[in-house]
């Protein structure tokens, strides 16, 4: 029985985990282990402390220590508990043996134990290390049910949430999203009691989003989590949330805050956890490429991991520097890792494409675009429609379909714009300036000059060297083509799609990247040029001509 000094030390320990004051609790808890170096309770809570603040290896040293103080004392529950989070902790580190020995002892110490909590945190073990999504959905589902029959509110919330991100990294959007919403109202409303699983509930809800491209999310919660990790000074958080936004930023075109955003993360987890960094280094990497900085892209990229982004990022930079078919072998590679990974396998397909066309293989890439096209169906995601509409476009171009080729670009330059993702909606203006070149060459004139102003306003160098390119292929000296007065110019198209949406003016400046004042001259404009009285009746228009849904022409197709 422990002395009434240790026990108030304890406790002492404990509310300074609630407020985040991560030296105060180690202080605490290093008190009691000075006189019991193997009271279980403060060797966990000293590992947590030491932990939030970025000395990671001493506090996964003290959880290990937990475990075996736990399972000494048969408290079976507690000792796989931690034992999960000590595997969870290797396997981040990229240590997959020790995780898979960390999590087989979590299991040994239940052996013999009627279900319960513990069940329930080996089951969070395994949905982490499951390389297929199936098995992840089961195995969260599995720690959801333990947690609810339990009452075990962390469990159930933090199970939540990896059950969530299985389904939407399935392609499964919609239920995905219902359960990592209840995941996020319940970690934002208190109910989680352990400040670690708070944190692992947040990263893995911002991760979900980024990793399917739900950018308004992503930045919502992204938000949350900076604070929550600002707050408690966690700085393994601090990166690993830097990362997510820096990866919004850069689809929605602030490049300059990305670089921010990347170099801080990189900063983090070089003084919490390297390995971490992976992800970091390959968005850098991407926006390098873009930027026409192949050599640093290739500096970033140096170390070579197995990793679905870094193949990504290599394959781009050997496409850049004109290798087609090494980001062939190196794209195909990583999709023999993205197996029911709905959301990556897209990434990588749209890459494809672009490298087998590069490559000389048409055929090779219409089996691309037509997995895109599957994905893009099953899954429901916008921004995967999107994608596979312009790898068709690419493809069409390529086989001489130029005018499903343009309708291909029309409607993924109307999905990217919908999504606020200039740079993409740049290189579908592009393409679908090459398909109506022969018949239009006005059009395609005016579709490269407004990419080509996108790309600069971005600094995509290499994307304005293609739109160059283009434009001197059109002839310097076509001008812009006449319009009547009630005519709608490319950039009305576009925020008519958006009144129909029913944005404000805030928010259609906000997408765009105009001021709200511009935004409402616009609006104006398309009033008077429809001649319809309001907004209401704005969006009834578009719907009588077609333009709901993607179905019509375009945004910036006009003519």
């Amino acid at each position: 029985m422990e002395s009434p000094q240790v026990g108030e030390l304890v406790q002492e320990g404990a509310a300074a985990l609630e407020r985040a004051d991560w030296p105060g609790a180690r202080r605490a808890f290093e008190r009691v282990l000075d006189g019991a170096a193997e009271h279980a309770v403060a060797a966990e809570g000293l590992g947590l402390a030491l932990w939030f603040e970025g000395r990671v290896a001493e506090g996964i040293e003290w959880r290990e220590r937990a475990v075996t103080g736990y399972a000494a004392q048969h408290r079976s529950h507690d000792a796989a508990r931690v034992a999960a989070w000590v595997s969870d902790q290797h396997l981040i580190a990229g240590r997959p043996s020790a995780a898979r020995g960390w999590l087989a002892r979590a299991e040994r110490v239940l052996e013999d134990t009627p279900t319960g909590v513990g069940h329930g945190w080996v089951a969070i073990g395994r949905a982490q290390q499951a390389d297929a999504v199936e098995d992840q959905a089961a195995q969260a589902a599995r720690a959801l049910r333990i947690g609810r029959e339990t009452g075990a509110e962390d469990l159930e919330i933090l199970a939540l949430s990896l059950l969530g991100r299985a389904e939407l990294t399935a392609g499964h959007r919609e239920p995905g999203l219902r359960l990592l919403e209840e995941a996020m109202v319940a970690a934002t409303a208190g109910r989680i009691r352990n400040v670690h699983t708070l944190g692992e509930t947040y990263c893995t809800l911002v991760a979900a989003c980024a990793e399917a491209e739900e950018w308004e999310r992503a930045v919502e919660w992204c938000e949350r989590v900076e604070d929550f990790a600002q707050t408690h000074q966690a700085a393994p958080l601090l990166g690993v949330c830097r990362t997510v936004h820096a990866d919004v930023l850069i689809a929605t075109g602030h490049w300059a805050e990305a670089e921010a955003a990347l170099t801080s993360a990189l900063a983090a987890h070089a003084r919490a956890i390297p390995e971490l960094s992976v992800p970091s280094r390959a968005s850098l990497a991407e926006l390098r490429i873009h930027q026409g900085r192949l050599r640093e892209a290739e500096h970033l990229l140096s170390r070579r991991e197995e990793h679905p982004a870094t193949l990504r990022a290599m394959a781009l930079l050997h496409l850049a520097e004109g290798r087609p078919q090494l980001a062939v072998s190196l794209l195909e590679r990583g999709l023999a890792e993205t197996e029911g990974h709905a959301v990556r396998t897209a990434q990588l397909l749209a890459a494809l494409v672009d490298a087998r066309l590069a490559a000389g293989d048409p055929a090779g890439a219409g089996v691309a675009v037509e997995q895109l096209q599957r994905i893009a169906g099953e899954s429901g995601v916008r921004l995967g429609a999107a994608r596979a509409d312009l790898a068709a476009a690419r493809l069409g171009l390529a086989t001489g379909h130029r005018a499903a080729a343009a309708e291909s670009a029309r409607r993924a330059l109307r999905a990217f714009g919908v999504l606020a993702m200039p740079l993409d909606v740049g290189l579908a203006r592009l393409e679908l300036a090459r398909a109506v070149l022969d018949a239009s060459p006005e059009l395609a004139r005016e579709e490269v000059l407004a990419a080509q102003a996108a790309f600069r306003e971005l600094g995509a160098a290499r994307e304005l060297d293609a739109a160059a390119r283009l434009l001197r292929d059109l002839g310097g000296g076509t001008a812009p083509r006449a319009r009547s007065a009630g005519e709608l110019t490319s950039r009305e198209h576009e925020v008519l799609d958006l009144v129909a949406l029913g944005m404000s003016n805030a928010r259609i400046a906000r997408v765009l990247g105009i001021s709200q004042k511009t935004a409402g001259h616009h609006v104006s404009r398309i009033l008077m040029k429809l001649g319809v009285h309001n907004r209401a009746e704005a969006a009834a228009h578009t719907v009588a001509t077609g333009r709901d849904g993607g179905q019509g022409t375009g945004a910036g197709a006009a003519g």
